[in-house]
Parts: C-alpha cells; structure tokens; sequence
C-alpha cells in the first residue's frame, strides 16, 4: 500500500548493504560494532555471501529496477594488517565478481562500492588493486569522513589524493557532534567540499550512541545555515537552490529495494539483531521496516504537502528511533518554507550568521 503511494519517487536502482565482517582497527564514537569479532572472516563465511546475494537479486522486478549496487561495508575491510598477503583482497575480488555475474544473469546493472575510512598505509597496494579491478568490474570508493568521531590523519588526506580517481564520494554522517562541528567551520571539509561529491547520511544509532542523534532544530540550523552555503552537498544542496514543484525527485533511502546482509549470514531490511523494540516508537520488524515509513508519511502529512515531489524526505528507520527532541514537525518542510522566501544567493550570504 505505502509503496504504490510514494512509487514515483523510488529509484531504479536496488541496494545491497554487504556486511562481510565487523572488525576493525578504529574506534569511532558513533559505530556500534564489535570491533575484534572474528565472525564473518573466514573463507567458508565469506564464499557463502554470494548465495545470499543472489537469493536476493532474483526478487528484484526488472521493471522496476536498472541496476544493483553492492555496498561492500566492514568494520574496516582495507585494514593494513588484512592487506599484508593479498589474501582479502582476492576474497573481494571473488565477492565482486560473482556479483557481476548474478547481475548480468538476471539483466540488471552491477555496481559495486567499497566503504573505507581511508587510513591504511598500504595505499600503494590498495590503488593498484582497484585499478586491476576496474578493468574487469566497476568498483569505486565510498570514504567516511567524521572530524569528532574519528581520526583524521594525514594518512587519510594522502590516501585521498592517490586514489581519488577511484572515490565516489565522501560521506558523512549526521551526528549532533558533527552538524555541530561543521556549523562552528571545520577547513579541512571545505578544501574536501572543493573536490568531492559529500553525502550527508542520516545517523542510526544503537542503544551505546543514541546520544549522538541530532535534534530537529539542531538539524535544521544546519540545513538552513550551512546548506544554504554548500550547494552541491548531498542529497538536499541541489534541492534547495533551485525549487521546481514540478519535478519529482527521488527517496533518499532504498527501502524498499534494499537488503542488508549481516556477517553472519542474516538477511534484514536494514537493521541488525542488537536493535530491539524498546529502541523504537513503532512495531519493529527486522524483515521489513515500510511500517516506519508509513508512520513518518502519515505524522508530516507527505502526501498532501506542497513539496512531496521534490522532497527526498528523511531516514524513516533513524527517524521511529525512540528519542525527545523528535517532535518538532517536518524538518524538510521548514526549509523548503525558509528558502522560498528568499533567493538562494541570500541564503548562502547568511549562512552562518547566528
């Protein structure tokens, strides 16, 4: 039902969220994984995600769909100690083409991106083995960015420009620490902004972290101030400086043509075992979370808003998280009302200003 009602908002493209493992050699303030956990790492689990890929793609509806992206996600798969022997490195290999194959058997588009925090030393080794891959298969980089949650060395900083020919995009994720830290100027974003497409994604925390979530209001100061400044951030920049009610743009979000395999084997719509429903507003199904979206459409009246078409709205999943501060009304709404009264030149000369 929720499906046919926002329909010519999906996308033609369905996701896999391929968590092969969740080890990793950084703790982040706003990751809730297992940072030594073993599961996932072996050959055996490894070898074993393609069914499961497969298993999925062939629900997929070519009518509905062009291509499949395959998030390839750790923990942190490019971990020097993990590149030392080329053994991982070819286990991706095997993973990324076998997922070519499937594609290419059912008729869809493959694309594959590898998610990395972009801090291993051995940057060498890491972008001859892209520049091998992409002469058989179309794998890019997706690098997080975080400067509160994270290190950001200058490994990361040589890392970018060696295989920067290979980066997708940047992403960052919405934590209250930094929306803030980027209102307050972080230079190193801006000289970032110059030179890669950046993806402000949503923040879905786990009980450990939920601190992190941003308010409405914090999140719309930042939309309005820092946004306004950032025309070609992601998803919403684009938006906001040239506002056709005319055009429909699509979801921010694949719910409904998404799938999230966890290093254990199993297969969820998008969230893992340690989210419970005592965590959320609604009724919790690891199978299937439409009824969020359901819910997030029906408390900001989507449907008969002025802006539905354009608005690629907000993660309905981090949205139903049980939290204050979440009463506000629509945060998208707000904006899009701000940046009609004023030209989007006024908006980035304010930016800032308290």
């Amino acid at each position: 039902m929720v499906k046919e009602l926002i329909r010519p908002k999906l996308s033609r493209f369905a996701e896999i969220e391929l968590t092969l493992f969740e080890n990793c050699d950084v703790s982040c303030a706003f990751c809730g994984h297992e940072k030594s956990s073993q599961v996932g790492m072996s050959e055996d689990e490894l070898a074993a995600k393609a069914p499961l890929v497969r298993a999925f793609v062939q629900t997929l509806d070519p009518k509905e769909i062009e291509s499949v992206h395959l998030h390839l996600v750790g923990g942190e798969l490019l971990q020097d100690r993990l590149l030392a022997d080329g053994w991982y490195l070819e286990q991706y290999r095997k993973i990324v083409l076998a997922f070519d194959q499937i594609c290419q058997e059912f008729g869809f588009a493959a694309r594959t991106f590898l998610v990395t925090n972009l801090l291993f030393k051995k940057n060498i080794l890491v972008n001859d083995w892209l520049g091998e891959m992409n002469r058989v298969s179309q794998i890019n980089l997706i690098v997080s960015y975080d400067s509160s949650g994270r290190p950001i060395t200058k490994q990361y900083f040589e890392n970018l420009t060696m295989v920067k020919t290979f980066v997708s995009n940047l992403n960052v994720v919405a934590t209250n620490r930094t929306l803030r830290k980027l209102l307050d100027g972080d230079p190193r974003f801006e000289e970032l902004y110059e030179n890669f497409d950046i993806f402000i994604d949503d923040f879905l925390p786990d009980k450990s972290t939920e601190g992190l979530i941003p308010s409405d209001e914090l999140f719309l100061e930042f939309l309005q101030k820092f946004v306004g400044s950032h025309p070609g951030l992601l998803p919403y920049g684009p938006l906001f400086q040239k506002i056709d009610l005319s055009e429909w743009q699509d979801l921010q979000f694949a719910t409904y043509n998404k799938c999230t395999i966890l290093p254990d084997g199993t297969m969820t719509n998008y969230l893992w075992p340690r989210h419970h429903q005592e965590h959320f507003r609604f009724d919790l199904s690891h199978a299937d979370n439409s009824n969020f979206l359901a819910e997030f459409l029906d408390y900001h009246k989507c449907l008969s808003c002025e802006y539905f078409r354009i608005c690629p709205l907000r993660c309905p999943v981090s949205w139903a998280w049980r939290k204050p501060g979440r009463d506000f009304g629509c945060v998208n709404k707000a904006f899009f009302d701000s940046a009609r009264l004023k030209p989007s030149r006024d908006i980035s000369q304010e930016a800032g200003k308290p």
